[in-house]
């Protein structure tokens, strides 16, 4: 099989063009009076912000506070009831679940 002269010149070419464009350019790392970008340096800690205490109450006070709603069973009977609700119900339109994807033959 023959390739056509077109062709080939045509691949030598854009070898040849590609291999010319490789080319190091005058100025390069060896250089010491290629001009250098100035060099900047940021903390990766200059953001940081250092933790701090939430503020509490002092524990008499909370302890107060929660005789007050009515202790540990008021929780208690909060998460009974909430477990015992029935879950709601969807709302029409976006709550479908999606239908299968067709099989692909």
């Amino acid at each position: 099989m023959k390739i056509p002269a077109t062709i080939l010149a045509t691949v030598l070419l854009t070898l040849a063009s590609a291999a010319v464009a490789e080319r190091p350019a005058a100025t390069g790392a060896a250089d010491p009076q290629a001009p250098v970008a100035p060099l900047a340096y940021q903390s990766p800690f200059s953001a940081y912000r250092s933790f701090a205490d939430a503020a509490v109450n002092p524990w008499k006070v909370v302890n107060d506070e929660v005789a007050r709603i009515g202790g540990w069973k008021v929780y208690a009977r909060e998460a009974y009831e909430a477990s015992q609700s029935p879950s709601p119900v969807p709302a029409q339109g976006g709550s479908e679940k999606p239908s299968a994807a067709p099989k692909a033959k």
